[in-house]
């Protein structure tokens, strides 16, 4: 009986984080989309190659346009997605160099 307690509490745990993992990515995708797509396409956001140190101007630059409406908070989570997904010198393209090799 308890390993059957125990079993239903890591299954329960490997669901909730794994939901929660699949939920994080797209809200993150969200808000990029909400804040960054009024004057380009995400596809341009996505395609863009670039070190974290140019994500950052970038995002500086596109934030000080007049109505761009990016709060200090909405920049840390934008550049948050760029850093773990886009930037060359993030996990996420490290990642996919090694998945390539």
């Amino acid at each position: 009986m308890g390993r059957l307690i125990l079993l239903a509490g890591l299954l329960s745990a490997l669901f909730f984080g794994s939901v929660m993992t699949a939920l994080s990515a797209p809200l993150d995708t969200l808000l990029l989309e909400r804040k960054c797509t009024d004057c380009h396409d995400l596809d341009v956001i996505i395609e863009k190659r670039a070190y974290m140190l140019e994500w950052q101007a970038i995002v500086e630059r596109m934030a000080k346009y007049d109505g761009s409406e990016i709060s200090h908070i909405d920049k840390l989570k934008v550049l948050k997605f760029v850093k773990e997904n886009l930037a060359l010198d993030g996990p996420g393209a490290k990642a996919k160099r090694e998945q390539q090799k």
